[in-house]
């Protein structure tokens, strides 16, 4: 379940206060995993609170016992109000892979084999998955433990990641 990848230097810029999470953060091609015509741009971004990108593959055991416990915690904290979103960032090896993963997801994804994962990978030193990196709306990195304080604290943790 190691691996490591190295590429260019992730950034980030604030926009009226907010990240500009389309350009800055991502890139340009977040999609939802559902498929749906709807075009996602950053304004689907502006009520959230927290964000986590998921570093996963369909061929990782520890990714497929940890992604429906991601999908409840999802539900739980935005069951009265949509406040934290998921980006997909894939590590699966072949397309049908990632198209099989991303099925019955809920939240976003980049596209598979997007250049910005390589970039993303090296910025927060992925050498295993899954892991989850919790980044809030002005685009500070919260942890790089998410996975771990979901399954220590469940939808506890959100609470905690608000206060940072």
């Amino acid at each position: 379940y190691q691996r490591r990848v190295h590429g260019k230097q992730w950034y980030q810029r604030r926009v009226h206060g907010n990240i500009e999470i389309m350009e800055s953060v991502i890139g340009t091609k977040i999609k939802n995993c559902r498929k749906t015509d709807k075009e996602v741009t950053a304004a689907d971004f502006k009520d959230i609170q927290l964000i986590g990108l998921y570093f996963s593959a369909l061929w990782c055991p520890p990714c497929r016992v940890f992604t429906p416990s991601l999908l409840e915690f999802y539900e739980t904290v935005n069951e009265s109000k949509k406040q934290f979103e998921v980006i997909f960032v894939s590590h699966d090896e072949e397309e049908e892979d990632y198209k099989e993963h991303i099925e019955n997801m809920p939240w976003k994804t980049l596209d598979y084999k997007d250049p910005k994962i390589e970039d993303l990978t090296s910025q927060f030193k992925v050498c295993g998955i899954p892991m989850l990196v919790i980044v809030n709306k002005e685009g500070k990195v919260v942890t790089t433990r998410g996975r771990i304080l979901i399954n220590e604290k469940g939808p506890d943790a959100f609470t905690e990641w608000l206060k940072n």
